[in-house]
């Protein structure tokens, strides 16, 4: 889905590209740092660096595709718990699970990696050096989980050596997240052809089956031709 939304971007791009004039098209340079809920990620900001390419259709209406790199990596320890239990009676307590059970300790390692955007911009056309704009559209990014699974504690009435090991001790998964993307840019013309932004997103979506809603603050360095 991500690789044809990207392809039919880039072609329609390329179709406004050739039948525009070169002073239709800016290319930016992007860094920033987004915060927010990502599934079972631990918090904290996620930096990235990035590029940007847009093409006018009009005066003041652009699409923009960015492809940029994000490069946090965060570790979080769930603290132990019983994974598994096999008590005897069939309702069993609470006391019951734990005598009878595995408890085991996750400690995760979440990479973050790259990420794209594609959103339709609005700009003010106003004749002074600041013009603010609108933008919405569509954004995701790559995680990597990395989860460490250590049992911590076998029951001693459970027919099983005391160095027995849940299975499934040492995983990787590649998650997806994405989701529709609004924003808030401000525009300070520097000169004809060099503009900087500070700008704003909110995503939300989803991470896996997990919400995923994280607001980026950030920057572009824009030049048009």
């Amino acid at each position: 889905m991500a690789r044809t939304v990207l392809f039919l971007v880039l072609v329609s791009l390329t179709g406004v590209a050739s039948a525009q004039a070169q002073s239709r098209v800016h290319v930016a340079a992007t860094t920033a740092a987004d915060t927010g809920k990502r599934g079972n990620i631990p918090g904290g900001a996620v930096p990235s660096v990035g590029g940007l390419v847009g093409v006018r259709l009009t005066d003041a209406w652009s699409i923009e595709l960015e492809v940029e790199r994000g490069w946090r990596t965060t570790t979080a320890g769930s603290g132990e718990a019983v994974i598994v239990s096999f008590p005897p009676t069939p309702n069993p307590t609470r006391e019951e699970i734990e005598k009878y059970g595995i408890r085991a300790r996750d400690d995760r390692t979440q990479h973050a990696g790259g990420g794209w955007s594609v959103h339709a911009a609005w700009r003010s056309l106003e004749p002074g050096r600041v013009n603010v704009g609108l933008l919405a559209g569509v954004s995701s990014r790559v995680y990597t989980t990395h989860l460490v699974r250590t049992t911590t504690f076998v029951s001693p009435f459970l027919d099983l050596p005391q160095t027995y090991r849940l299975p499934d001790e040492n995983s990787t998964r590649r998650m997806t997240a994405g989701g529709f993307t609004g924003g808030l840019v401000i525009f300070v013309r520097v000169t004809s052809h060099l503009t900087v932004a500070p700008e704003f997103r909110l995503t939300t979506g989803l991470i896996a089956d997990d919400p995923y809603r994280v607001f980026r603050s950030g920057v572009r360095a824009m030049w048009s031709f």
